[in-house]
């Protein structure tokens, strides 16, 4: 019996950590180069805002972080009637040709709960 408790316990343990980390969160930051949004190259400030615009409630980025790694993010967007950078909710400048660089992130919007994807 106690065989048993001890497994099961390990299993729900395993079962909820797995949970956690299919589900982790990236909250984008300064410093960060968003290279692709959905299958789209950026190399202007322009052609990010127009992915972002035409997006449909959901999109995908590929960041290169700060740190130097690379993340493909999945984001969740909600409808907004001023516009792609309150439809986000981070400003951007560019980035030598390769991207747009994350220069400030707005307080819960879109760009601090991305999802990590698989």
């Amino acid at each position: 019996m106690q065989k048993l408790l001890i497994i099961t316990t390990a299993l729900v343990f395993l079962l909820a950590n797995s949970t956690l980390q299919a589900a982790e969160t990236y909250h984008l930051q300064r410093g960060d180069v968003i290279t692709h949004v959905n299958t789209l190259e950026i190399r202007r400030i322009k052609e990010f805002w127009k992915a972002v615009k035409h997006s449909e409630a959901t999109m995908y980025l590929t960041v290169q972080s700060a740190d130097g790694s690379k993340k493909v993010l999945h984001v969740e967007l909600r409808n907004h009637k001023f516009g792609p950078i309150a439809r986000f909710g981070a400003d951007v400048s560019v980035h030598q040709r390769q991207g747009v660089k994350v220069t400030n992130v707005r307080r819960n919007s879109p760009a601090t709960q991305c999802h990590l994807a698989n």
